[in-house]
C-alpha cells in the first residue's frame, strides 16, 4: 500500500474530481506535478443532445507549482436524457510533459 502511495507522489498526475445532483455535474480538473511547471492548460468541451452538437475550446499558461495537487478551474454542467458531455484536458510544458484526460458525462462521473 504504501508503495503505491510514494508512486503516485513521485509522478505526474491529472484527473477529475467530480459532484452531481441529478442531472447537475460539477467537474473539477486537477493536476499534481513532480516539477513546476510554466504550463498550456487547455480544455475541449463538446456536447451532444437532442437540438444538436456543439465544441468549445479554451487554453490559458499558467504556473503550477510541484508536488500539491491544483485544481485547474471548475465547470458546472446540465446533461438532460439522452444527452452527453464530453470534457478533455490538455497540459503541457511545450517540450515533454504532456498529461490527457477525457472524462464523458453521464457515463463515467
Amino acid at each position: 500500500m504504501h508503495l503505491l502511495l510514494i508512486a503516485a507522489v513521485m509522478s505526474n498526475q491529472l484527473w477529475f474530481d467530480t459532484h452531481n445532483d441529478a442531472q447537475t455535474y460539477v467537474i473539477t480538473p486537477m493536476v499534481s506535478l513532480t516539477k513546476a511547471c510554466a504550463c498550456q492548460v487547455a480544455v475541449s468541451v463538446s456536447q451532444e443532445g437532442v437540438s444538436g452538437s456543439s465544441t468549445s475550446r479554451q487554453s490559458s499558461n499558467v504556473n503550477l507549482t510541484a508536488n500539491q495537487p491544483q485544481p485547474l478551474g471548475r465547470m458546472r454542467f446540465s446533461v438532460q436524457p439522452g444527452s452527453k458531455t464530453q470534457i478533455m484536458i490538455t497540459v503541457t510544458d511545450g517540450g515533454s510533459l504532456r498529461l490527457e484526460k477525457q472524462i464523458t458525462l453521464p457515463n463515467d462521473a
